[in-house]
């Protein structure tokens, strides 16, 4: 595009690139400030949404921390990678800019037929094309895990959100009931109620739909997901402990409703079991990222990371030792 062009002029042969504190890299923070505003402004009612989900579900009140923790990765991953060219670095900006009117179209279209989820969506793949059309691959890989963050701002469809609820609130229930019987309650499944045998009657502990876990799953998900984004650690340890939230979300959730059904044996009182109710559910996170955490020392014990330092020393030390080897044992390899 002729106006990025002259917003980011790319640096002739042989001279040093455009500095941050430059007035072209000022003119591009100029132009990169008023496309995100522009981009923001027109996705005002679908963050007005966004808001009002995140207040009124519980399972999507993380939504609230989700913009804050991508600015911070963001921040992080800028800070790490330093990057000092703005200027001239986009030379895919017609790419870009052609993806970025596509997608706006995909979302006019889903405008148009009334799928809002779709259209909401469609916010995320428009901020990696802003980021790619102003900064090329450079910007946007530095930017790439913000952005991929922002999915978990998204509530899941309304098709998908009761097909997910329904059998985690069954495993939730079955799970429940599997630890109490273990715990050596006298207990008894009707469906996703538990019917609890106490000094003070048989009582009823329904786990609802509230009770499910899906909560807890994309508080948890969100939750790891930055952890691992933040905290360097090896690839594969990162896979393992995504793939480790959703029994672990499982568990908690489980934990919850077993400690609220012991309230329900040694509690006399509907307001005293309110409370009680409140409370295990307040310490379910804290017992996730617990959890999350004894899972990071064991994977470390189990497999030792080797500092940068100690791999310095190896490559000093082995061929040392290799030479000293060689010396005892003389030219024929007999010892001398």
């Amino acid at each position: 595009m002729p106006m990025v062009d002259r917003l980011m002029p790319s640096a002739p042969a042989g001279e040093p690139p455009a500095a941050w504190g430059s007035s072209g890299s000022r003119d591009w923070w100029v132009a990169l400030g008023v496309a995100s505003a522009l981009l923001a402004l027109s996705y005002a009612p679908n963050f007005v949404e966004l808001f009002r989900i995140w207040g009124e579900d519980e399972n999507y009140t993380h939504g609230f921390l989700v913009i804050p923790i991508a600015a911070y990765i963001l921040w992080q991953r800028m800070t790490e990678n330093p990057w000092t060219e703005p200027c001239g670095v986009g030379r895919s900006a017609w790419w870009g800019w052609g993806l970025l009117l596509l997608v706006l179209v995909l979302r006019t279209f889903a405008y148009e037929w009334s799928y809002q989820w779709v259209e909401t969506v469609t916010l995320i793949p428009a901020i990696g094309c802003l980021a790619w059309a102003f900064g090329g691959w450079q910007l946007l890989y530095r930017a790439g895990p913000a952005i991929l963050f922002l999915v978990f701002m998204l509530p899941l469809p309304r098709q998908v959100n009761d097909s997910v609820t329904l059998p985690l609130q069954r495993l939730a229930a079955t799970g429940s009931y599997i630890f109490l019987q273990i715990s050596g309650f006298w207990v008894v499944q009707q469906g996703n109620v538990l019917a609890l045998t106490t000094p003070f009657g048989l009582r009823p502990l329904d786990v609802a739909q509230a009770c499910s876990g899906l909560k807890m799953l994309m508080t948890l998900a969100a939750t790891v997901t930055a952890t691992v984004m933040l905290i360097p650690m090896p690839m594969w340890k990162r896979v393992v402990v995504l793939l480790s939230a959703v029994p672990i979300a499982l568990v908690s959730n489980m934990v919850r409703i077993v400690v609220t059904a012991w309230c329900y044996y040694y509690v006399e009182g509907d307001k005293g079991l309110h409370w009680a109710h409140d409370i295990v559910g307040w310490m379910m996170m804290p017992l996730a990222l617990v959890l999350v955490g004894l899972e990071l020392l064991v994977l470390s014990w189990l497999v030792p990371e080797t500092t940068e330092a100690e791999r310095a020393q190896e490559r000093v030390i082995l061929p040392l030792l290799e030479m000293s080897r060689k010396g005892a044992t003389g030219p024929t390899g007999r010892s001398s």
